[in-house]
């Protein structure tokens, strides 16, 4: 087993008892429990990992461009923005990350 440290950490009374009992469906401890979802979310949240991902990105993002400009040359500007709009509430804005 890897060296373990130890560090305190201050939980929701609530969110506590969810993990244990989480902990002990899975038959570990929820201190265990939650370093392991805390490690999995950190492995996990980056994306696009994968060339594939990125390339469908990259497709994606083609796409709309050539669909809006369309729209845009059949005087439908004010769906293209929208659309922008929607998607803004549903997608973060990422222009600030590198």
């Amino acid at each position: 087993m890897a060296a373990t440290v130890s560090k305190h950490i201050r939980v929701d009374e609530k969110l506590w008892q969810r993990l244990e009992t989480a902990a002990r469906d899975s038959d570990t401890t929820a201190n265990r429990l939650l370093a392991n979802l805390a490690s999995q979310w950190l492995e996990n949240h980056e994306w696009p990992r994968t060339e594939v991902q990125i390339r469908v990105a990259r497709a994606s993002l083609f796409t709309a461009q050539a669909i809006a400009r369309d729209m845009i040359a059949d005087e439908r500007k004010e769906d293209v923005e929208e659309i922008l709009h929607y998607v803004s509430t549903i997608v973060p804005d990422n222009t600030s990350e590198p």
